[in-house]
């Protein structure tokens, strides 16, 4: 499968979320509702922006 993948743990957070998708822009609105969600978090900073990106990897 090409594509690319996300997980919470590989930012440091204690969380087994694993999302997947065609593209990072697919990706990223996923990773958004689950940061809301599951961690309180309503708005991405650029920081952790620049973080959760740079854990996106292609499969």
């Amino acid at each position: 499968m090409s594509g690319y993948e996300f997980r919470c743990k590989d930012i440091g957070m204690n969380c087994g979320f694993e999302a997947r998708a065609d593209t990072k822009e697919e990706l990223i609105p996923v990773i958004q509702a689950h940061a809301k969600a599951s961690h309180g978090i309503n708005e991405i900073s650029p920081e952790l922006f620049s973080k959760v990106n740079a854990a996106i990897r292609k499969l």
